[in-house]
């Protein structure tokens, strides 16, 4: 495996600090799910862990590994957990969701029973994004039925968002109202526990744009790796003194050159002729490394501070570029795929939109098989 991503753990640190101070007094859980959106889940979470009130993810395999690298802050699973998993989900002292008033609740109640200890969970309403969650119409009589269940702890209940980056949004404040609505009736009894109940609702677009939706605690995933959650988001956060940085980095060694002739064709199913005389540089990384096949002749990768373009259809484990605008290139040279060279970046971003997709597809489907160097003032580590 010749590419290789760099995480700068210092940068998710500053990001993060940045972030909850933006959204204070609300708390702040950081989403590290996907494998931190692929920038690694354990290294990640420890980074963010100090900053955090929670630490957001999927699948229970996700809390254990957390667990298992040393973080102690309380985790929240939002996804399924399957029946077979929730003994090793307790074990780890993570939080699941509850979305149904099924024979699910029962069963992890039965689990925390036999082991003598008490399961948190979040309860999860749907407010309109229609995916997961209680009928509102029914969320305040299963969260008493919840609180009366043994073993069980109510430690929250939330909601998902479905258009909080449009700036002009009445479905975002509708959707607020229907949570705060549905809640309203068991509101008392969920004001009563010690700790008081969490109430979260905002993801990182809704954290920055919807102050009102910041309730007790916020859910910030992409913008934790210093990516924005739109555009719109950016442009409209732009004077209101939150920077970010991208923490990741994406780069792999030129391991040719050739000159080709005018007319020459390059790749997979010709779709490239050269219209002139050009220089071509091989990069040993291709789909299965990450690099969205859509980025075939339409992206572009940075070489000695120079955009050069690809030609060519993305291979399977090789790409082209054109360096002929670089005359210094020579195999063993540094391609910039992701991140700063000299005064040219390729972002992400760039990268989304060559694709036609958004930046949380770019990085969180990154391979796992690329090695990562995590980097930091004190030293850095390959993984």
């Amino acid at each position: 495996m010749l590419g290789r991503i760099e995480i700068s753990l210092d940068t998710i640190r500053t990001n993060a600090r940045r972030l909850r101070d933006f959204v204070a007094p609300a708390r702040i859980g950081f989403a590290v799910k996907s494998n931190a959106y692929g920038h690694g889940i354990g290294q990640v979470g420890l980074a963010a862990e100090p900053i955090a009130s929670y630490l957001c993810v999927y699948g229970a395999d996700e809390a254990v590994v957390l667990r298992n690298e040393g973080v102690t802050k309380p985790i929240l699973i939002m996804g399924p957990v399957e029946p077979s998993a929730l003994d090793a989900v307790l074990k780890a002292k993570a939080a699941v969701a509850l979305w149904n008033t099924g024979s699910y609740v029962h069963r992890v109640s039965s689990v925390a029973r036999a082991h003598n200890a008490v399961f948190p969970v979040h309860v999860k309403v749907n407010t309109g994004l229609n995916r997961l969650g209680l009928s509102p119409h029914d969320a305040a009589d299963a969260i008493e039925d919840f609180l009366r269940i043994p073993g069980i702890r109510v430690d929250g209940v939330f909601s998902h968002l479905a258009a909080a980056e449009e700036l002009d949004s009445p479905y975002t404040l509708s959707q607020l109202e229907v949570f705060q609505s549905a809640l309203a009736p068991v509101q008392p009894q969920l004001n009563e526990r010690s700790p008081r109940a969490l109430l979260h609702i905002a993801a990182s677009a809704a954290a920055m744009l919807w102050p009102q939706t910041r309730l007790d605690m916020v859910r910030v995933g992409i913008a934790l790796y210093g990516l924005w959650p739109s555009l719109a988001t950016r442009q409209s956060m732009n004077d209101s003194g939150l920077h970010l940085e991208p923490a990741l980095r994406y780069s792999a060694p030129l391991v040719a050159v050739r000159d080709v002739e005018e007319g020459a064709a390059i790749g997979y199913g010709t779709t490239f002729h050269a219209p002139q005389a050009m220089r071509i540089g091989v990069v040993p990384v291709g789909y299965a490394e990450g690099i969205p096949r859509a980025l075939s002749n339409t992206g572009a990768f940075a070489v000695h501070g120079a955009r050069c373009p690809i030609v060519g259809r993305i291979c399977m484990n090789m790409c082209m570029i054109d360096v002929t605008k670089v005359p210094q290139a020579h195999a063993g040279d540094t391609v910039t795929l992701i991140g700063k060279d000299g005064e040219t970046e390729i972002s992400a971003d760039d990268w989304a939109n060559w694709a036609n997709t958004i930046n949380y597809e770019i990085v969180t489907r990154l391979p796992e098989t690329v090695p990562r160097m995590l980097r930091q003032a004190q030293h850095d580590t390959l993984i």
